[in-house]
């Protein structure tokens, strides 16, 4: 019986484990790409001589709104 109980046990942790492992991985890129769009967009926005205006939403994944004037 605490053998069930084991096996039980580890097959939870593996999952969520792996979980934890592909939501961290999500998360990740998500910031990784939001900061590079960032970075492209303001570099469009000084070669038109325009004035950034950028807020950042989240610090985790980089959520934003932007706005070129």
């Amino acid at each position: 019986m605490e053998l069930i109980k084991n096996k039980y046990f580890i097959g939870v942790s593996w999952i969520l484990a792996i979980f934890l492992l592909v939501v961290s991985f999500l998360v990740i890129s998500i910031s990784y790409f939001n900061t590079k769009e960032i970075r492209l967009l303001t570099s469009g926005c000084y070669e038109n001589s325009g004035e950034v205006i950028i807020e950042i939403h989240n610090n985790l994944t980089n959520e934003y709104s932007f706005e070129c004037k």
